[in-house]
């Protein structure tokens, strides 16, 4: 069994006296080690303009024009079948079709 000393016998040992004295800017070696290149870029700051990556939105605008060209087929067809009628309604709807069906078809293609 080892010794228990007493509180007045105890060896207090003084901290370091450089411990928690104020040194200004100077530049830790420690966190320099530990710091990657990425934070040391943050830190000192970006050298040129970094934009974010613009949304890509060409789903969303094919699928609007393929919406449009459905509403247009619906449209024409009210018009030319139930309004106009007979055999020169069904032609002029056919024609409607076939144009809108390029129309949208070019459209979708060249959408990028």
């Amino acid at each position: 069994m080892m010794p228990q000393k007493e509180g007045s016998s105890a060896i207090h040992q003084q901290a370091d006296p450089d411990y928690g004295r104020y040194e200004g800017n100077q530049a830790s070696s420690a966190r320099q080690h530990y710091e990657t290149s990425y934070e040391q870029d943050v830190r000192e700051g970006p050298s040129c303009k970094a934009y974010p990556i613009p949304r890509d939105n060409t789903n969303i605008l094919r699928f609007a024009l393929a919406v449009i060209s459905l509403g247009l087929v619906l449209l024409f067809g009210l018009l030319f079948i139930v309004v106009i009628g007979g055999t020169t309604g069904w032609a002029s709807f056919a024609v409607a079709c076939f144009a809108i069906f390029i129309i949208g078809g070019v459209g979708i293609i060249s959408i990028k």
